[in-house]
């Protein structure tokens, strides 16, 4: 996305762009051609354009998860032992998987086919997509399919609903089964 908006910049400012030349006694401002552009040119138009260049987010999109920050960096969450006292084990581990990508498990009860593994959890994936819910589904087997979240903490929520379903035997968090 960067790039996009890089080309788009260097594409408004080649026909606004001053060149400095200097001589020994005065410098000069002469507008440059953009076709005349020299790699030295475009590294200092591209080094100027990065000091502009702000590494925060706004305001508004500073605690929401989906959007994530600026060249991956995203700080782990924090919480003090006095969030920690009296909570039940799925509320800490949501907790602590806020920000972060969780694989999740879900078996399809029966002997199903592969085919029909896809159609069932395809269901599933487009009502968790419906819900505004970050997730990917690969079918892994016959019957088992992995559903990757890219905000750990609606994990589950995720369960709670995979559970639900008719065709739901089983979901896997970190190697702790849910029963459907």
């Amino acid at each position: 996305m960067h790039c996009f908006y890089f080309v788009l910049f260097l594409l408004t400012l080649l026909f606004t762009y001053d060149h400095t030349y200097a001589d020994d006694t005065t410098r000069v401002k002469v507008r440059k051609d953009p076709r005349d552009f020299t790699e030295n040119d475009v590294n200092n138009l591209f080094e100027q354009w990065e000091e502009n260049d702000e590494d925060v987010l706004p305001e508004d999109e500073r605690h929401d998860f989906h959007i994530r920050h600026p060249y991956g960096k995203h700080k782990p969450p924090s919480f003090t032992p006095e969030d920690l006292a009296g909570q039940d084990r799925d509320k800490l581990i949501k907790m602590s998987k806020k920000g972060q990508t969780v694989m999740m498990f879900a078996s399809v009860s029966g002997n199903p086919t592969r085919r029909e593994t896809e159609e069932i959890t395809q269901i599933w994936w487009a009502a968790l997509k419906n819900a505004l819910y970050d997730v990917a589904k690969y079918i892994v087997d016959d019957s088992r399919v992995l559903f990757l979240l890219q905000d750990g903490s609606q994990a589950y929520e995720v369960k709670d609903y995979l559970v639900q379903q008719d065709r739901c035997q089983e979901v896997t968090i970190d190697n702790r089964p849910y029963y459907g």
